[in-house]
């Protein structure tokens, strides 16, 4: 079966479209939703309309703060948010905002499928917890975290895809034959597979994963799709409750 990872949307409607078709014209059967559908961005309204078609969607540390508070989050992120809350306890008529609500109440922290486990952050802190390329020398954070991986484990939140391993290592993408990880039996992985909505590894496309599991060859795919990047970032600049920093972010994938 292949499987469609997607992370991090952040309300961008243009990227996640654009994500979606890739992911049907490359036989994608199922889609796993690792969070942050919300937040930054201007249309989380639609993207939360979009992701009811996937199998299961997890909870990211700005559904959370949508839900409980973001009195942690830095002052654009938590203006964005109390601004996505308002939005949607008033967009759409009431089957609408039922629907959005419902998935917003019902996410999950992890989800698995055999030996592959997916959350948002971390196995170790599934909503918060950054796992950034520099991480991988640190061994007593990492070797925590992979005693927490059946086999490889699947996450979001830092925007910057590549591959964690036992050894200490961290690889992008480009640096992967085709842009391809191979699943060893006898290998654990932590696996990023990036953001569709912000990008911050300076490539402005949009980034996510195919899993294939074939128990033969099982592999992961990553992914750039272009998108209307400045049609999202007019978008947000029009919006008085954005930052236009935010529409920087998506012009310099950063």
């Amino acid at each position: 079966m292949i499987q469609g990872l997607i992370s991090d949307i952040h309300g961008n409607l243009a990227a996640l479209t654009s994500v979606i078709a890739d992911m049907e014209a490359n036989g994608a059967e199922r889609i796993i939703c690792l969070g942050d559908v919300v937040g930054y961005g201007p249309y989380p309204g639609e993207c939360l309309d979009l992701v009811r078609r996937c199998g299961a969607v997890l909870m990211g540390n700005h559904e959370e703060a949508l839900i409980y508070g973001a009195e942690n989050f830095n002052p654009r992120a938590k203006r964005a948010i109390d601004w996505t809350r308002d939005f949607l306890k008033t967009d759409g008529d009431d089957e609408v905002r039922r629907n959005r609500w419902h998935i917003l109440e019902n996410l999950q922290l992890h989800a698995r499928d055999g030996h592959f486990l997916f959350t948002h952050a971390s196995p170790r802190q599934p909503t918060r917890e950054y796992v950034m390329p520099r991480d991988a020398q640190n061994v007593a954070k990492m070797d925590e975290i992979f005693t927490l991986i059946p086999h490889v484990c699947f996450v979001g939140h830092t925007h910057v895809p590549g591959v964690f391993l036992q050894d200490h290592s961290f690889t992008p993408p480009t640096e992967l034959w085709a842009n391809t990880y191979f699943v060893e039996p006898d290998e654990k992985a932590l696996i990023n597979i990036g953001s569709v909505g912000q990008p911050r590894d300076g490539d402005l496309r949009a980034c996510y994963c195919l899993l294939d599991t074939d128990p033969g060859a099982p592999r992961v795919v990553f992914r750039r799709v272009d998108y209307d990047v400045e049609a999202t970032a007019a978008a947000i600049e029009a919006n008085p409750n954005l930052d236009n920093y935010l529409a920087e972010r998506l012009r310099h994938g950063r």
